[in-house]
């Protein structure tokens, strides 16, 4: 069998004996040669081609996981932030605590020194027995710490703010509330109740509670109120009449002059006249009485120490 090669570019047409054996080796021999040609432009294609897309799927995963990380960043920042928000308000609450606690103090005259507000407490205690406690402390732990404190404090104000207001009331009510004697000095005369009448000598009811004092001694309100009466009434002599809050009234009777005006307010220890003997007296004292809701009761659950 013949092979005839024709080319313009290399001359007369060629003739190749394919039946010579010298003749297949060659056409063998370079058909290997362009087969291991084309082997190696594709491998060398693989590789530039392969290549960047390699190193693009690389690329995408380390922005994936950059993009992850910075997610992580912004979660671990607000919670950061959440925790040194909770940690401020409960420094807040702390410092009201601390002023509540000290108005507490000085409402119950309590000793500053026993109830120091403004020093940490004193602490203290063995060590932890061989525990091993060291180590950093966990978020949900940290936030776990907070949410007891936090409810500590809570109910802490709750009950100091409810004993505030129990002193407040309480102060309230002594400073309303008729107290006290009602002169300086002097000495109980005659008390309250059933005895015999220094003018008839039979067994009378007496009103009131006599104070005997030193002539010019002023007689003082026993409470805050308003002056009901001013003026003389048979057997009161010279009175004062002071109403006061919770439909209490206070009198004082036998006074030598008095030193106040119907409708006037008048303060707890304010002089509202001049001891004295007018009226029904055997001698210088002032008649002490207290009424409540229009009754006579005894003034001695009021006076106190003189």
């Amino acid at each position: 069998m013949n092979l005839v090669i024709v080319s313009k570019r290399v001359g007369p047409m060629r003739q190749l004996d394919l039946s010579q054996p010298g003749t297949l080796l060659t056409l063998a021999g370079g058909s290997l040669l362009v087969i291991a040609a084309i082997f190696l432009c594709g491998l060398l294609l693989g590789r530039f081609v392969g290549g960047p897309l390699q190193v693009r799927s690389m690329m995408d995963t380390l922005v994936n996981q950059q993009a992850s990380l910075e997610a992580t960043r912004r979660q671990v920042n607000a919670n950061v932030d959440a925790l040194a928000k909770r940690v401020g308000t409960l420094n807040a609450q702390l410092i009201r605590l601390e002023a509540l606690g000290r108005r507490v103090t000085d409402l119950a005259n309590l000793d500053r020194g026993e109830f120091d507000f403004d020093q940490a407490p004193p602490v203290g205690g063995p060590d932890g027995e061989g525990e091993d406690l060291a180590g950093s402390v966990h978020a949900p732990e940290l936030t776990a710490v907070l949410d007891t404190f936090e409810a500590r404090l809570a109910d802490r104000e709750q009950q100091l703010v409810v004993l505030e207001n129990l002193m407040s009331m309480q102060q309230l009510t002594e400073r309303i509330l008729p107290g006290g004697w009602p002169l300086i000095g002097g000495w109980i005369s005659s008390h309250f109740g059933y005895r015999n009448d220094p003018f008839t000598g039979r067994t009378a009811m007496h009103r009131g509670v006599d104070f005997a004092a030193k002539s010019g001694t002023r007689v003082l309100s026993v409470g805050p109120g308003t002056v009901a009466f001013a003026g003389y009434k048979q057997g009161y002599g010279y009175v004062v009449e002071v109403s006061h809050p919770n439909g209490m009234l206070t009198r004082y009777g036998h006074n030598s002059r008095n030193l106040v005006r119907p409708g006037q307010t008048v303060a707890k220890g304010q002089p509202v006249a001049i001891i004295g003997s007018s009226g029904r007296s055997t001698g210088l004292h002032v008649h002490f009485e207290v009424e409540r809701d229009g009754k006579v009761v005894n003034p001695m659950r009021y006076l106190g120490s003189p």
